[in-house]
């Protein structure tokens, strides 16, 4: 990388700043903190639509020999929580439940997802860090 390439102004006809250009390599330094930076500046307004039907037909049919647990928990960032129904504001959005006993959870701090699958006698759990960006 070249300091004097790695971050270059682009400009109009008339000299008028229009942007930057930022090589790769330097991209790699800063992508993290410029792509928090934006997310502060310009949330996000995508409403997650939860999917409770589809959780309210699981429950209603449950037929496991144990509760549905409704605890969750985020490796990648720490959260948990012992309801995730009941935390105000959430910590955990529903994004996917079915009647196979699958409910996957969207981690509202890192944007994890979290899978529970749900057996005859256990429950395991996967928690997938979601890939934003190629950032190092």
């Amino acid at each position: 990388m070249n300091k004097d390439t790695a971050i270059r102004y682009v400009v109009d006809a008339k000299g008028k700043p229009e942007g930057v250009f930022i090589e790769e390599e330097m991209w790699q330094h800063v992508c993290q903190h410029v792509l928090a930076v934006v997310e502060k500046l310009y949330p996000s307004e995508d409403t997650i639509v939860e999917p409770m039907a589809d959780l309210q037909l699981l429950e209603k049919y449950w037929d496991l020999r144990y509760e549905l647990p409704t605890d969750v928990a985020c490796e990648t960032c720490g959260a948990s929580t012992a309801d995730w129904k009941a935390d105000e504001p959430r910590k955990f959005m529903l994004r996917a439940a079915n009647m196979g006993g699958l409910l996957a959870f969207q981690c509202v701090s890192c944007k994890s997802r979290i899978t529970k699958r749900h057996f005859k006698d256990k429950v395991t759990v996967t928690c997938t860090p979601q890939a934003s960006c190629a950032c190092g």
